[in-house]
């Protein structure tokens, strides 16, 4: 049986996610130093398709030192590049959308939220499978950004079980972003989970995924049962899922010998 057919594939997870600190440094593995430079390419990347509260402070993170190696360049997708993708679609929220919204997805204790999302849109929601790290949002990390109302959820729930259709987070979502947590999923599951996704989003919106990338075809870590897809194979997830790719840029400045880490910008098949 292979390591994700086993039936304690997502258990053995949760036990990993369990022993790991509910801390910035206990999110990135340890390298807290990764927390900057990702949180301003990250902006950045959103960018081209978000246009952040009149309140944000996102200019100031948007437009890092000169000294902080996070420059990105465009790239080529398929045909499209960065500037004639963006320039086909209108920036979130769309008109008459109201203020705009996100659900932030494999959330831990809130620090994407906390240092890109609230930046970027006027509320965020959510959704993490580790109770202890749900518990940790709720009562400090995010304690004053839930006081304020620009955090509104915080649930707790592994993606496999996350529904959309039928709830009160149908048609909820600007952009829905993933971020270091779809390594969990199972082919089938994450397929599942990008198609219920498409029912969370509103009129025009969006999926953003950011995630690392193996050289060729599948990394698995029986360790904390995840898995590394190559860009190849993401490319294929998505294509699957019936999403279109955007855009997709190389995260800057990270330490070498890490996996590379790339973002997608995706939007429904219609």
């Amino acid at each position: 049986m292979e390591p994700t057919e086993s039936p304690r594939w997502y258990t053995d997870a949760e036990k990993y996610w369990d022993t790991v600190p509910a801390t910035i440094n206990g999110m990135l593995g340890g390298l807290g130093q990764l927390a900057r430079p990702d949180a301003v390419s990250s902006l950045r990347f959103l960018s081209e398709f978000v246009t952040p509260p009149s309140t944000s402070s996102a200019a100031s993170i948007v437009n890092p030192p000169s000294n902080l190696d996070t420059e990105i360049t465009p790239t080529t997708t398929g045909s499209l590049t960065t500037a004639t993708a963006t320039a086909k679609r209108q920036k979130l929220p769309l008109p008459g959308a109201g203020p705009s919204r996100v659900l932030d997805c494999g959330a831990g204790i809130g620090r994407v939220t906390k240092q890109v999302l609230i930046k970027a849109f006027d509320h965020v929601d959510l959704v993490e499978n580790s109770a202890i790290f749900v518990k940790q949002a709720r009562e400090e990390y995010l304690k004053a950004e839930i006081e304020s109302g620009k955090v509104c959820e915080v649930r707790c729930s592994g993606l496999q079980n996350v529904e959309f259709e039928g709830t009160e987070w149908e048609g909820r979502f600007d952009v829905i972003w993933c971020q270091w947590v779809l390594g969990h999923l199972t082919e089938d599951h994450l397929i599942t989970f990008f198609n219920r996704c498409k029912k969370g989003l509103k009129p025009g919106g969006m999926i953003f995924v950011k995630e690392n990338n193996a050289k060729i075809g599948i990394v698995i870590d029986e360790e904390d049962s995840s898995m590394t897809r190559s860009d190849t194979v993401w490319k294929e997830m998505f294509v699957k899922s019936g999403l279109k790719l955007l855009r997709e840029e190389v995260q800057k400045g990270f330490p070498s010998g890490l996996f590379a880490v790339k973002m997608y910008a995706l939007e429904p098949i219609t």
